[in-house]
């Protein structure tokens, strides 16, 4: 074989047979070879290193990871698709949806003879959806600012109405009652903004408040559902109002209504473009009261001429029915206009109103706290009778009070009333009898402190009455026990004296001495005062009379007696029968004493019971009477019988 020309030396090109093959000379090392540019390299001899050989347990372990991470990410998806599917749903659908809850029309309250004392009328809203403001902080508040510039509210009052929201998605009032001219100003700055947006909403409009204020203390007010009232009434929103004191909050499941909503289809700017879904509210009962505004009208007007006149500011009244307990009037003085809650109230003028110390928001008709004085004793002689400690014909000498050891207990008048019955002790409040009656005295033995305060609690003294309005107070009633653990003390027979009275410790709302009056009016049936025709509540009464029908006549009796030559003498010239009972309270050494009148009309056939207080009205027939002959003079005239003519 020759070689060709132009062969590698190394590696010459020979013909062999049919073709052309390398020549191996002495190198048989051509089998394995690479070459690299013009270099060859010899590799059968060199160690070629592919990486280490993987272990078998940390291939195992790598395949169960992934089969675990396969297998977390097909559970996920399964729970997304099949558990979770509502859920998503349901978020698409907000993203999807807008729904726009329409609050229902509060029922309105009227008086007996109809006439509307609370009503709705319409008003401008400010509104947002949190979640729909500006995601930036900076952009959002310089938006709410200039929208707050607007309407006059400030920043951080919308800031901390915004963060109180418990469901971003959904619609919060920001401030109600918005002005027409700063409304308009606002909705054209907002323009079609679904975050931000005036609403047309309603607020409560109390007719007669404004110059009767006393309605104020029994109509009450509504306002914002607070997060905690949120919480303990399902169903309601924050954009929702509620019943915060008076009837507004006693019946304000009945007030309230139903709400409906409206839903809508919104593209991903939020812009409605179309209705899907409509559900009307459903407005609101009406509620009828047992209040009578033109007897309302003249027991105020008559209570704030009784405390001009004796220079005080502060008293109470009551006109009951003591057939059923509906009560035709209730007033308490000072007062304040709800139509300042209604809407949006200024949080200076509410402050003011909770420092003021003549305290005009609390209703003193039944939740004013003040010792009875004399007008408890017809509860008192009622007991006596009942337990037989004395009879209609038991008698002591009033001398001007007793002593024992070395304490006095005098009566109100020098030198005393001479003999005295029960009939005679209530028309005249004499002290010494009740004294001895309650306390006993040498050798008579009295009620003692356990009969005369259960008698006192049968009467309804020390709890609640059940007057459908909130915030009563029910008074006390004091005992041995309560002595001994909170003042340390024993308790004396000089205590069950001033008890008997009226004095000491025993408090009373003038609610409580106009409910027991009512007892005795009506025969010694209790009934649950109320202001509310509420079927739940009229007509309610104790099973039994509360004591014997012939005692009670006593005790009526004896404040008819009152009336004709008592205490109570200057009601006698009235054309109707009168009985009474006259009270005149100490409670403090260094400040006049508190004045009392309750009464009932016509002394045969009870209709009315009245009660009148006033704070430091230092004595009840020069003070308080006056006040109750104009309310028995106006109730007399609108429903009393008059007299038939006299024949000639």
């Amino acid at each position: 074989m020759a070689d060709l020309p132009g062969n590698n030396p190394l590696f010459p090109l020979q013909e062999r047979g049919m073709g052309l093959h390398v020549g191996q000379g002495d190198n048989d090392t051509i089998a394995h070879e690479v070459m690299f540019e013009q270099d060859f390299t010899h590799i059968q001899d060199q160690a070629m290193f592919i990486g280490p050989a993987l272990p078998r347990s940390r291939f195992v372990w790598a395949m169960v990871a992934v089969a675990l991470l396969v297998a977390a990410l097909l559970g996920r998806a399964c729970w997304m698709q099949l558990v979770s599917a509502g859920a998503y749903r349901l978020r698409a659908d907000q993203n999807r949806l807008r729904v726009e809850y329409l609050p229902a029309q509060r029922g309105v309250i009227r008086d007996r003879q109809g006439k509307v004392l609370a009503e709705n009328v319409p008003s401008f809203d400010l509104r947002v959806i949190p979640w729909l403001l500006p995601r930036d902080a900076e952009t959002r508040d310089e938006y709410l600012a200039k929208v707050g510039r607007e309407v006059n509210m400030p920043l951080s009052q919308m800031q901390a109405i915004i963060a109180s929201s418990t469901n971003p998605a959904e619609s919060l009032t920001l401030l109600r009652d918005i002005p027409y001219n700063r409304a308009v100003a606002a909705t054209v700055l907002t323009g079609n903004d679904p975050a931000l947006h005036i609403a047309m909403g309603n607020k409560r409009r109390y007719l007669f408040s404004q110059d009767l204020t006393s309605l104020s203390h029994i109509l009450g007010y509504v306002g914002n559902v607070s997060p905690q009232e949120l919480q303990s009434h399902p169903g309601y929103r924050q954009t929702d109002n509620i019943g915060k004191a008076g009837v507004e909050y006693t019946y304000e499941s009945i007030l309230r209504g139903t709400p409906g909503q409206r839903s809508y289809e919104v593209d991903a700017q939020n812009k409605v473009t179309s209705l899907v879904g409509n559900t009307p509210p459903q407005d609101g009962q009406d509620l009828t009261l047992t209040l009578d505004l033109d007897i309302q009208r003249v027991t105020e007007n008559a209570l704030r001429q009784g405390l001009a006149n004796a220079h005080v500011l502060h008293g109470a009244a009551v006109v009951m029915d003591p057939r059923d307990g509906s009560i035709l009037a209730i007033a308490s003085l000072p007062s304040y206009d709800d139509n300042l809650f209604s809407g949006t109230v200024s949080s200076t003028y509410y402050a003011k109103l909770l420092a003021d110390p003549d305290k005009p928001l609390l209703p003193r008709a039944w939740a004013g706290v003040y010792p009875s004085g004399s007008t408890v004793k017809p509860v008192v002689a009622t007991a006596a009778l009942a337990e037989k400690v004395i009879t209609p014909d038991t008698t002591v000498n009033s001398t001007g009070g007793i002593k024992v050891g070395q304490t006095f207990f005098p009566d109100w008048k020098a030198g005393g009333h001479g003999i005295t019955n029960v009939r005679k002790a209530l028309a005249w409040s004499i002290n010494t009898f009740f004294y001895i009656v309650g306390g006993g005295y040498e050798s008579f033995v009295g009620l003692g402190v356990d009969r005369l305060t259960n008698w006192m609690r049968r009467f309804g003294l020390g709890s609640d009455t059940g007057i459908d309005l909130p915030g009563e107070s029910s008074g006390f009633v004091p005992s041995k026990e309560w002595k001994e653990r909170t003042k340390g003390d024993r308790w004396y027979v000089g205590d069950t004296y001033n008890l008997s009275i009226g004095q000491g410790d025993l408090l009373v709302t003038p609610l409580q001495v106009a409910n027991f009056t009512a007892v005795v009016a009506n025969g010694g049936h209790q009934f649950v005062p109320h202001v509310g025709l509420n079927p739940d509540l009229a007509g309610t009464t104790s099973s039994a009379p509360l004591a014997d029908p012939g005692i009670i006549q006593t005790v009526r009796l004896g404040m008819r007696d009152t009336v004709v030559y008592g205490s109570g003498h200057a009601l006698s010239v009235l054309p109707f029968t009168v009985a009474g009972k006259t009270g005149t309270a100490q409670w403090r050494n260094d400040r006049p004493n508190h004045a009392w009148f309750t009464c009932f009309a016509p002394f045969d056939n009870p209709q009315v019971a009245v009660t009148v207080l006033l704070e430091e009205g230092v004595e009840g027939s020069r003070t308080a009477i006056p006040v109750a002959d104009q309310i028995l003079r106006a109730w007399y005239a609108k429903y009393g019988t008059p007299p038939a003519p006299t024949k000639k």
